[in-house]
């Protein structure tokens, strides 16, 4: 893939890089690398489990990206063209340590490490395939459509930097509440968009048929605009090449690559440059506006502006408390749901066990009624455990998910009265815009079942089993049925105990996310205010040298948003233009 030659936007990024600090410098740094090189940037976003793995490895051609039945995928994980397979895994610290491409799960999955534990914040695979070859890199994200429990910064690196999106639904379930607010969001950030409705083998051909037409009714209301929406089979796709639902949609995924992606990647780039550059403006025209208010008066209209930043900080402070009141709640209604879970189910796989020993294992030999019966038990509970986990780990992302929308909710209006007030006390009007991204999600949630027997207990079996007739098969029986409570008990407290440490993780990275992004938007505003406070105690010639400086810088964060092109509208999966 050869890089483009150097374009206005590409010397408008760099204007602006010149004029920003190194947050923002870096943020255009990567945009002009992005741009020169000709990459489009495709994030492929959905809830957990819908085949968003999969779905990337048929893209690719093969088995690349780790999957499997429970979710997977802990980390942004980025696909770029390269030759020889391997990945670079960035650490928190700043640290990258370029590895073999079967390292990949030890870094990237729950599996492997689970809760981030590795502290990695991307992992960046380099493969060889048509499709990256034609100018895309794919990000494979962890399952949204609640709250991402870690790492972060690299949820936040996604969403705001995509150009293009793949949106991954199934036929079923069907579209839920949260996936409808997810898909709002990436269409209203990305310049291309395709909806896929994976694991379409999954329902006969009437069922696809209603499936179908319900998720495109759900995606036209969203986005405003018929959208194509493919029901295909990833997993068919890798296995048997051949599904036509999937070579469509890759058929056209492709074409747009090889046609549109260039006039795509420049819409969005200039898109996140504005962004950026409206943000400098923001804290010139302040600085400005402060330093030149006279008199008293000025001095009291800027320390209420402050006051108004300040009411900012205490909104902060009460979103943090809420996350933490909500998670408190989530964990209270878990003990409890676990607490009154745990009779019921052993007197439910008592009566079942007994039933069993009465009926399949009445005529089974003595030496083989606890190793048939246990493996019967264990089966049972294991079963029940895991639709207990499901239940549980719906309504915890339902409650996370609601709390996530609502602080987005109130960080709205927390930089709403930012303008209002920068307009009632200052005559200044600021954009501030809001953050590209919402807050990070996921599903990770998961457990593991393990059976523990020690030694004492081989022993007493093995005795057990040479006791002779119908004593030796009560004493197997009762043995089997006094196991029931404790293994019920063993298995729930595992997954309450990983649903506990998850949800604590949640909250922790959800919170430290509100003080960031509440930080973000104040930040820039109080060292406006501080620096136009420098400026008025300055002796009068420096201070209009001082002033001098700040409207050059105007004039050139301006002249460098002038080289960038007109957005002309978002481009459709099909390279058409459409509505906004």
């Amino acid at each position: 893939m050869c890089r483009v030659g150097r374009t206005a936007t590409s010397a408008a990024l760099e204007s602006l890089g010149a004029l920003a600090g190194d947050a923002d410098r870096d943020a255009l740094a990567a945009l002009r690398d992005r741009l020169e090189s000709a990459r489009l940037r495709v994030l492929v976003a959905g809830e957990a489990k819908r085949g968003k793995s999969t779905l990337v490895n048929a893209l690719l051609g093969r088995d690349i990206l780790p999957v499997g039945v429970t979710p997977l995928t802990a980390v942004a994980t980025t696909v770029t063209q390269g030759d020889g397979e391997s990945i670079t895994v960035t650490f928190g610290d700043g640290r990258s340590e370029r590895l073999p491409l079967t390292a990949l799960a030890d870094y990237g999955t729950e599996r492997g490490n689970p809760g981030n534990c590795r502290d990695v914040s991307a992992i960046t695979v380099r493969a060889d395939a048509k499709v990256l070859a034609l100018g895309a890199e794919i990000v494979d994200t962890p399952g949204t459509g609640s709250v991402h429990a870690h790492n972060t910064a690299a949820a936040d690196a996604a969403l705001p930097s995509m150009d293009a999106a793949i949106f991954v639904l199934t036929a079923d379930p069907p579209v839920s509440a949260s996936e409808r607010d997810l898909l709002s969001r990436v269409a209203s950030l990305s310049v291309a968009l395709f909806v896929v409705l994976n694991k379409a083998d999954y329902l006969d051909a009437g069922s696809l048929s209603e499936a179908l037409e319900f998720t495109a009714r759900v995606v036209s209301e969203v986005t405003g605009r018929a959208e194509p929406v493919y029901p295909l089979s990833a997993r068919a796709a890798l296995s048997t090449p051949g599904d036509p639902g999937f070579t469509a949609f890759a058929a056209d995924f492709m074409s747009y690559l090889d046609a549109g992606r260039m006039a795509g990647l420049e819409r969005s780039v200039t898109r996140h440059a504005r962004r950026i550059g409206q943000q400098l403006l923001d804290e010139v025209a302040l600085a400005q506006r402060a330093a030149r208010l006279p008199g008293e008066e000025a001095e009291a209209q800027i320390a209420a502006f402050r006051a108004r930043l300040a009411a900012m900080t205490s909104g902060r402070v009460e979103a943090e408390d809420r996350a933490t009141a909500q998670s408190r709640r989530l964990l209270e209604a878990l003990n409890t749901a676990a607490a009154g879970l745990q009779p019921r189910l052993s007197a439910d796989i008592t009566a079942r066990m007994g039933e069993l020993l009465d009926r399949d294992l009445a005529a089974v030999p003595v030496a083989d009624i606890e190793r048939a019966g246990r493996a019967q038990l264990t089966g049972m509970v294991a079963a029940a455990a895991e639709q207990w986990r499901q239940e549980e780990t719906g309504r915890l992302e339902d409650g996370l998910g609601s709390l996530g929308r609502r602080l987005l909710s109130d960080l709205d209006a927390e930089l709403a009265a930012v303008r209002a007030a920068a307009a009632d006390l200052l005559g200044l009007e600021l954009t501030l815009p809001a953050p590209d991204e919402g807050l990070p999600d996921n599903r990770g949630f998961f457990y593991t079942l393990d059976e523990h027997v020690d030694q004492t207990e081989l022993l007493a079996g093995a005795i057990r089993r040479r006791v002779p007739g119908e004593y030796g098969r009560r004493l197997a029986r009762r043995t089997l049925l006094d196991q029931v409570g404790e293994l019920v008990s063993s298995q729930i407290g595992r997954v309450r105990g990983d649903l506990q440490y998850r949800l604590a993780e949640a909250t922790r990275q959800l919170i430290a996310d509100v003080r960031r992004r509440y930080a973000g938007s104040a930040q820039r505003l109080t060292a406006a205010l501080d620096r136009a406070s420098l400026i008025r105690a300055e002796a009068s010639h420096e201070r209009d040298n001082r002033l001098a400086e700040l409207d050059e810088r105007e004039r050139a964060i301006r002249a460098a948003l002038g080289q960038l092109p007109g957005e002309s509208g978002r481009a459709g999966a099909r390279g058409q233009p459409v509505r906004q």
